[in-house]
């Protein structure tokens, strides 16, 4: 079959386990996107992903307000294997701009979102469950067949030291001696530290420097915004090195 038709239908993410003939239900929120918000019927199509067992297409069987049963048909893509993961460590900003750079991190292929506090960190609190929802939105949006992590808001102290050392931090340091990020080789697994609104204080680049799995990085003459760091960054990760 050719599922290059289905490619503009709904897309949702879903934890159930995902194979042919399956007949996942959707609980009422996504029951009501489908009904009321994207205004679909039985026997229109969607396609739904879990992260582990790729993407299929399915059939509304049934549809009201509080579930909705999907039968599957067939798997549309393959659950890529791993090609490595890609750490985004940033100090929380302000609710519009981290919308902004969590969405496109998402798109960028990040796998793992780490937010930490720093000494200049303005925003000290998160909500992660609307940010967890956010992520999921995104990977719906662009394709994405796995769900990045959103691990726990950490003192950037205690995130290094139990960093895992096999996977290098690439420090975006302002008015620091230190190579053009694109002059730096990127392995199969990297991670990216991005500051917060002011910088990092020099007691937290002393920090920073100290540890052999970090390498800093400067992103050039011009002061960037939290967000627009991280960006440039992410967009070097498909560089062949």
């Amino acid at each position: 079959m050719n599922f290059s038709c289905f490619t503009k239908n709904a897309r949702l993410y879903v934890q159930q386990d995902l194979s042919k003939n399956a007949s996942p239900r959707l609980e009422s929120g996504q029951a009501h996107y489908l009904k009321n918000v994207l205004r679909l019927k039985p026997g229109d199509f969607i396609r739904l992903f879990n992260g582990r067992d790729g993407e299929w297409l399915g059939e509304i069987a049934s549809l009201d307000k509080k579930e909705a049963l999907i039968q599957l048909q067939e798997q549309t893509k393959p659950q890529p294997t791993e090609s490595g993961s890609v750490h985004l460590l940033l100090a929380p900003i302000k609710k519009q701009r981290l919308d902004f750079l969590i969405e496109k991190a998402i798109e960028l292929r990040v796998t793992d979102l780490h937010p930490v506090l720093t000494g200049r960190t303005q925003v000290r609190k998160i909500n992660a469950e609307r940010i967890r929802a956010q992520i999921t939105e995104a990977a719906e949006q662009c394709e994405r067949l796995e769900i990045p992590t959103l691990h726990e808001l950490t003192k950037l102290p205690d995130k290094l030291a139990a960093w895992d050392q096999k996977i290098p931090i690439i420090a975006a340091l302002e008015y620091f001696d230190a190579p053009h990020i694109s002059q730096i080789e990127l392995g199969n697994d990297k991670a990216f530290l991005i500051g917060p609104e002011g910088g990092f204080e020099d007691e937290e680049k002393d920090l920073i420097t100290g540890f052999d799995f970090v390498q800093p990085a400067s992103l050039g003459e011009s002061l960037l915004r939290a967000e627009t760091a991280a960006l440039k960054c992410l967009s070097l990760i498909d560089r062949k090195t």
